[in-house]
């Protein structure tokens, strides 16, 4: 589900049956990318510390994380959902300051690794990211290319036992798939630290071919504005 400039308030009461049932939480996650078009006269840093006591102040919709992109006009959530009608909150705020707004489903990658049979739990994944303030975000898109089920499906669980290799050596990592059939795409948030950057290099030297992206973020809460 993609929401552009004219597309936020559409989720302001979608039905239970896309969003989720109340007990199913992960139906009901979103990475809500906002951009700040160019403006002449738009004070960013203001902007931004308006998005962000927003954020703070959203009832019955839990931020599981809130970054900055610097230099980049960009803020990125990770939200869930409890109520569906609880989306004017934010989108009304968001179409009123005519922000660019893009919405995708994304569930945990620690779900997803169990259903290709890796045995991993819920929290082997940080969830916190807490004190960390300089951040990568990674993106992996898997493509198909002419692989079978099996052999797809394969190649993800090797990514997989990399992660657990990598996690276990001490990198902590937030991690979410996005909710869409092919290819997969998978979203990492991890400190900048050595062993990060090593982590990074282990996993663009890997044998699978993949897409990768990197971004330098930052999270939201520790933004104050201000030049640097």
């Amino acid at each position: 589900m993609f929401v552009t400039l004219l597309g936020p308030l559409a989720l302001s009461c979608l039905p239970l049956s896309v969003l989720g049932v109340p007990e199913d939480k992960d139906a009901r996650m979103y990475k809500v990318n906002i951009t700040l078009p160019l403006k002449e006269g738009r004070d960013e840093n203001a902007d931004v510390l308006e998005i962000k006591t927003t954020v703070a102040g959203l009832s019955d919709m839990k931020v599981l994380f809130s970054f900055m992109v610097p230099g980049n006009s960009m803020v990125i959530l990770v939200l869930r959902v409890d109520k569906a009608c609880s989306w004017p909150q934010l989108t009304s705020f968001l179409a009123r300051k005519g922000y660019a707004v893009k919405v995708t489903p994304v569930y945990y990658c620690s779900d997803f690794a169990r259903e290709l049979g890796i045995n991993m739990t819920r929290d082997f994944y940080d969830t916190s990211l807490e004190n960390d303030e300089d951040l990568l975000l990674g993106k992996e898109i898997f493509p198909v290319k002419g692989l079978t089920t099996a052999q797809y499906n394969e190649k993800l669980r090797q990514m997989f036992v990399r992660d657990i290799s990598i996690l276990n050596a001490g990198q902590p990592s937030a991690s979410f798939r996005t909710l869409a059939n092919l290819p997969v795409e998978l979203i990492y948030f991890a400190p900048v630290t050595p062993t990060a950057i090593e982590a990074m290099a282990k996993t663009l030297h890997a044998p699978d071919n993949f897409e990768f992206e990197i971004l330098r973020i930052q999270k939201l809460d520790t933004y104050t504005g201000g030049c640097k």
